[in-house]
Formats: structure tokens, C-alpha cells, sequence
């Protein structure tokens, strides 16, 4: 019998040759996979094969298959004129089943082998990468929670060498408080129904002494979902838990003191209403008494005064509207500090308020400045506060007034267009450079020079003036040259087309509240 090896294209493997098979019935099985018997002239056979297979009578072809995979086939030929038979083939195919069971067995033991080699490889690589790690303790527990791994981290963080910890529970890290409140179990329950565990608290070392963990336990289960164990994980992060605790001490400090703080404004709040309760009585009041006298002096009510006498009455005359316009200006202020200055906003003409502002000033000033008007033939419509406008203009006009010591024109012009109506005050006195107008529109934000520090003024004017325009909707600007005189400006919408008659409560910044009443 000569036997020979052959792929799936129908080439035969002989040592040192490769020859061609022509047989159609070798090729059929290769590709079906199904057995062929058959008579054999081996006189179709290229040289040297044809004298190596002289006498060859009969062949059986038989593959060698698995699952619908052909893998090749067992070729037994006879000499002799004795055809294969059917119980030939059985037997043959049994001989094929239990070749390719081998060779699938082999296969599977050498990649079983491989597997289990890459494996072990990879474990002791992971193992040497664990026992590396020295910031954590990276260690194995049982089901039961004993421990049966320890990493370098480990040794240094718990102060336990391998030997003396294998073996022993890992609740002998937890504090008695803890172990008795049976938190080790409760770690490996949750672990083991959630897959993995989180906690931080105090752990204690080998030596007795104590450090805040952070741990994480993880379940290790395998492909049937049954525990083979934990992954335990500690981080010592005592330092950060020390900083965590100063940055909550110094954050307890800090309410502690803002709530004194408040305590003390809302006591200085309550004072300041009380005594703004006493300044709307008990200054107002004396202080208007004190001008009506004053009026009634230069009036010659109470008597002829001479020129000296004259002289004095106008001069304590503008100390008491001083100290009145002051008193008013401490009220005002401080009634939008709380949110309770209410204006009534009205449609009216803003010629008229400007003319009887500018008649004011005019009082004001004496003969020193003139103070002049310039106004369209038309109306122009604002809704706001009438009072609220005049106070404005005022306070531009007497500022304007105060900077303008050697007298000299002042000007109130006002325009509108589709959208704004403005009001201009322009004067020709001191002026300011640009640096100084930044704090301008602050409480108390007087420019203090040489040539100014003789002029009257509390600093409040033009801080009230500003926050009652932009309570309103308006805003007041300024463009000021050194020695040339300043032109403030008050921005403010035109008339609304709605009703005519509004309240509005507004407070320092802007900020306000309205009701609308019936036109």
C-alpha cells in the first residue's frame, strides 16, 4: 500500500517532489467531502511517479472532516485486483473520524497550553506591577475576607509584612468602633451585591496608630457569577483630610464671623433708621423755622437792619438752605440705600420743569452768574417723576453754580429726539481732568483741590442726582475740560404711550418696582 498527503487543490506531497493528481474522484472528495473508490492506472501519472505507483490496482479516497470543514484526506491504494468494499469504507471512515478527533484534540491541548502560558504571564506581570505600587495598598481577600495577597503599598501604608498578614482577617484594620458597628461586613455585602464598594474613614496600622482611608473594594466573580474573592484598594490620604478639616474650620470661622457682621449692620441699620427718624423731625423741622425767620430779618418784618445787618442775614440765609438742602440730601440718600424712595411717574412737559429750575438757581446765584434757558417752541414729553426731574436739574444748576466762583454763564438747554430727551447744563468755571470724574456719581465723592477745598458741599448732589435718573430709566454723563468748565447731561426717555400715571419704588442702583394707576 503506498499512502500519500495532498492539500485541496489535488497536489500530492512526495519527499523532495511535488506532482499533480489528475484523478476527478480526488478532487470530488476534496471539495465534498465525500469518500471515492476506484480503480487506479497509475499509466496517466507523470514521471517518476508512474514507476513508483506501477501495479497500483485500486485506491480509496476518504476526507478527513469537521464540522463541514475538509481538512484533508487518507488515500489507501491496493496492489493487488481486490476492489474496496463498503465495509472497507466504514472502516476507513471510522479511521478518518478518529484522525481528525486527534488532531483536534492535539490543537486544542496546544492552545489550551499557550493560553494557560499567556496567562501566567500576564498574572506575574500584573503581580509585579501590584507589588510595585507603593502610594497604595493593593491587596486580595478570600469570600470569607481573609487576606491572601499583600503589596509593597501595603506593607508601607499598614506597617504589616506579608507573612505576618496572609492569613488573618482584613477587619484588623478597622477601628473597634467600627468592628463592633460590624462595618467590615457590611463593606464585603455591598461590594458583593453591587460589585463594588466605596468608603473613607479612620483605619488603624500594626503599631496602633490611626489614618484617614480612602478604600475601595471591588468583588471578583467568575464567568458562572460565583465570588472567588475581593480586591481591596487603600489610599492613605491623611493630609488631605487634614487640610479638608482646616479649610472647614476656617469656613466655620468665616460664617461665624459674617453673621456677626450682619448682626452688627442690621444693628447699625436699625441706628441709622432712628436717626434718620429724628434727623426728618428734629433737624427739618428746626431748620426751616430757622429760615423763615431769616426770611422775615431780610424782609424787614422784624425790622429795619442796616447794610451791616443785610450783609448778615444773607449770609446765615445760605448757611440754612445749605443745611436744609444737606438734611434733604442725607434723607434722600438714605431712602434709596433702603429701597424706599417711591416716585410718581407722570407725562409732563420737560420745558416747564427746566424753567422753574433755572429760576431757582437764578435766586441761588444772585447777579454773579448768569443762568439762561434755551428750549424748542414745542413741547417735549417725559414720564417720570416731576419732583424727582427738578431735584436733577437743581443739582446740576448748583453744582454748576458752586464751580463757578468768578461767576460767569451757565446754560440749561433741552432737546429730544424719537426715543430720549435731554437736558444739558454747561458752565465755563474750574472743569476736571479725566482721572478725576471716575468718582464722581459715588456718596460723598467731592473733588477736593486747592481751589475747591473753600467750597461748600457734603459730596451727595450728583450721587442723588445720578441714582434718581437711573431709577427712572435715564442716566446722567459728563464731559469736563481743565480750566474750560464742565456740560453734564441727563439722558431720559421720551413720554410712554401708556397711562399717565405711575408708582415706582425704587432703591440705590437702579433697581425698582412699579404699579400703574388710571390715566
Amino acid at each position: 500500500m503506498i499512502e500519500g498527503s495532498f492539500d485541496v487543490t489535488g497536489v500530492a506531497a512526495v519527499p523532495g517532489s511535488r506532482w499533480l493528481i489528475t484523478s476527478a474522484e480526488f478532487h470530488e472528495t476534496l471539495r465534498n467531502g465525500r469518500p471515492v473508490l476506484e480503480a487506479y492506472d497509475s499509466g496517466t501519472l507523470p514521471s517518476p511517479f508512474r514507476e513508483q505507483l506501477a501495479g497500483i490496482r485500486h485506491m480509496a479516497t476518504v476526507p478527513l472532516s469537521f464540522d463541514r470543514d475538509v481538512l484533508g484526506t487518507i488515500v489507501v491504494s491496493r496492489r493487488q485486483d481486490q476492489p474496496f468494499e463498503a465495509r472497507d469504507l466504514a472502516t476507513l471512515e471510522e479511521l478518518g473520524h478518529m484522525a481528525v478527533l486527534a488532531l483536534r484534540n492535539a490543537t486544542l491541548v496546544d492552545h489550551a497550553q499557550r493560553s494557560d502560558t499567556q496567562l501566567r504571564t500576564s498574572e506575574e506581570r500584573f503581580r509585579l506591577l501590584v507589588d510595585g505600587v507603593k502610594d497604595y495598598a493593593i491587596f486580595m481577600l478570600d469570600p470569607g475576607g481573609f487576606v491572601t495577597s499583600w503589596n509593597q503599598g501595603a506593607e508601607r501604608i499598614k506597617g504589616y509584612r506579608a507573612e505576618e498578614i496572609r492569613g488573618r482577617h482584613f477587619s484588623i484594620f478597622y477601628t473597634p468602633e467600627e468592628v463592633a458597628a460590624d462595618e467590615p461586613a457590611r463593606g464585603l455585602t455591598a461590594a458583593r451585591e453591587e460589585g463594588r464598594f466605596e468608603a473613607e474613614g479612620w483605619r488603624v496600622r500594626k503599631d496602633g496608630s490611626r489614618f484617614w482611608a480612602s478604600v475601595v473594594i471591588t468583588a471578583l466573580k467568575d464567568e458562572s457569577d460565583r465570588l472567588r474573592g475581593f480586591a481591596k484598594v487603600t489610599r492613605d490620604i491623611t493630609e488631605r483630610k487634614r487640610i479638608q478639616d482646616q479649610l472647614l474650620e476656617a469656613e466655620r470661622r468665616e460664617v461665624a464671623r459674617l453673621r456677626d457682621l450682619a448682626d452688627r449692620t442690621a444693628s447699625l441699620e436699625r441706628s441709622k433708621s432712628e436717626f434718620l427718624r429724628l434727623a426728618s423731625h428734629e433737624l427739618r423741622t428746626p431748620a426751616a423755622v430757622l429760615g423763615g425767620y431769616l426770611s422775615l430779618f431780610a424782609d424787614g418784618d422784624l425790622g429795619a437792619l442796616n447794610a451791616r445787618g443785610q450783609r448778615a442775614i444773607s449770609v446765615m440765609k445760605g448757611q440754612a438752605r445749605e443745611l436744609t438742602l444737606l438734611i434733604g440730601q442725607i434723607l434722600e440718600a438714605a431712602r434709596m440705600q433702603q429701597g424706599n424712595l417711591v416716585l410718581h411717574l407722570e407725562n409732563f412737559d420737560l420745558r416747564e420743569v427746566a424753567a422753574k429750575a433755572v429760576g431757582w438757581a437764578r435766586d441761588l446765584a444772585g447777579m454773579d452768574h448768569r443762568i439762561t434757558l434755551s428750549a424748542p417752541a414745542g413741547p417735549i414729553q417725559i414720564t417720570a417723576d416731576r419732583e424727582r426731574i427738578l431735584t436733577i436739574l437743581q443739582s446740576l444748576l448748583d453744582n454748576a453754580v458752586k464751580y463757578s466762583p468768578e461767576g460767569g454763564a451757565i446754560t440749561l438747554s433741552v432737546a429730544a429726539d424719537a426715543s430720549r430727551a435731554r437736558a444739558h447744563v454747561a458752565d465755563g468755571g474750574l472743569g476736571m481732568h479725566l482721572e478725576q470724574l471716575e468718582g464722581l456719581f459715588h456718596p460723598f465723592g467731592r473733588i477736593v483741590t486747592d481751589e475747591t477745598a473753600h467750597i461748600d458741599g457734603a459730596g451727595l448732589g450728583l450721587y442723588i442726582a445720578q441714582e434718581l435718573a437711573r431709577s427712572q430709566g435715564g442716566e446722567i454723563t459728563v464731559e469736563s475740560d481743565r480750566g474750560r468748565g464742565s456740560t453734564f447731561t441727563l439722558n431720559i426717555p421720551i413720554a410712554s404711550p401708556q397711562a399717565a400715571t405711575t408708582e415706582l419704588t425704587a432703591s440705590a442702583g437702579g433697581s425698582a418696582s412699579r404699579s400703574l394707576g388710571p390715566a
